[in-house]
């Protein structure tokens, strides 16, 4: 039988370590591989505008080498939009970003830019999504 829950596990903090070491160790693609194989239903990685954690090489590295659908955690600018359209997650989580964080410490300001929202949600839906999550 199915269950109605799914897992999904964030691997951000494997990219944090490994690039904290300044090497390709732990590897992102390893421990998703990790993860999949103990249950998971899906990946989720946030790629920052300043790819401080993810870099935009490991989330087409995931895509082309995962079976597991990927969850793509972004900001909502027209750089990360383009992104998403040619990487073509199976979900997208807009998420604000503050530069001088450390880690996100507020909720997405929907009344901010309005009209670029519905734009973005618009095409991200034309273009690939099933499920978008704000």
């Amino acid at each position: 039988m199915k269950s109605k829950y799914k897992l999904g596990v964030n691997i951000d903090h494997i990219a944090t370590l490994r690039n904290a070491r300044g090497e390709n160790f732990p590897s992102v693609l390893q421990a998703a591989k990790v993860a999949i194989n103990a249950g998971a239903d899906s990946i989720t990685v946030h790629l920052r505008e300043d790819q401080r954690h993810i870099k935009s090489d490991d989330v087409i590295t995931l895509k082309k080498n995962i079976k597991k659908p990927l969850n793509l955690e972004m900001a909502l600018t027209r750089e990360m939009l383009s992104f998403a359209i040619k990487i073509k997650p199976k979900y997208v989580c807009f998420v604000p970003e503050k530069r001088n964080e450390l880690t996100t410490e507020g909720g997405l300001n929907l009344f901010y830019n309005v009209s670029f929202l519905t734009k973005a949600i618009k095409k991200l839906k034309k273009t690939i999504l099933k499920y978008l999550y704000l």
